[in-house]
């Protein structure tokens, strides 16, 4: 019987100069880039290996041509786990918010579920349990976020249907006009959200790990 939840990880190819260019700028690239991969092995084991069978995972991955490299990456996580099964898809769109909004809408309306969730790599509290937590709002709300420390967000999910004009696309409102890598991403987020009438839970803040004080004061085992 097919799944009504899915789960969406965006997922960088481990490229040096490519990923956590803000850390590198401290730490250097291959040190950056190691980094990197641990914050999201540790997210994918962690949302993988505790999976209670209420979602799918669905890795949304860039550049589009590295779709080998990386499921040879994720081969020994996954391998681990027999009842591990990932779809991969590369992303589209110019920005980070059409990217989401197309993976959005290729789950919700062309793969038919019912609950979507989308996660990044950059917060290592991000597990299972909190998913289920998020899956459970989605119950009552239209919409559920888990806010960051640094004014972005970890998560957002959404149920199906959102009660939001599709003209346009995918709940286009939520992911446009936003200021992406800023501080202002969760507030003009919220914004969008009470603008059109949409009601929205509200997560645990977590830390995204993206700066070498991040790495210090909240994942020194990383280092």
């Amino acid at each position: 019987m097919k799944m009504e939840n899915a789960v969406i990880i965006f997922l960088k190819y481990p490229e040096p100069g490519k990923v956590k260019t803000r850390l590198a700028k401290d730490i250097g690239n291959e040190k950056a880039c190691a980094i990197y991969k641990l914050l999201a092995e540790n997210v994918l084991k962690n949302v993988f290996m505790k999976n209670l069978r209420i979602y799918e995972v669905h890795i949304f991955f860039t550049p589009a041509d590295k779709k080998n490299e990386i499921t040879e990456w994720l081969k020994s996580i996954l391998d681990n786990n027999q009842e591990a099964k990932a779809q991969y898809s590369p992303q589209k769109g110019s920005d980070l918010g059409e990217r989401m909004s197309n993976a959005f809408r290729q789950i919700l309306h062309e793969k038919d579920y019912k609950k979507c969730i989308i996660i990044g790599t950059d917060c290592p509290e991000v597990d299972a349990t909190l998913i289920k937590n998020a899956f459970d709002v989605l119950k009552e709300k239209d919409i559920v976020i888990g806010p960051c420390r640094d004014g972005g967000y970890y998560l957002l999910g959404m149920s199906r249907p959102v009660p939001v004009s599709f003209e346009q696309g995918f709940v286009p409102d939520l992911f446009v006009d936003i200021d992406w890598s800023t501080d202002r991403v969760f507030k003009q987020t919220m914004e969008k959200i009470q603008k059109n009438n949409l009601s929205c839970g509200i997560l645990k803040t977590l830390v995204d790990i993206d700066t070498i004080e991040d790495l210090y004061r909240y994942a020194p085992n990383l280092l």
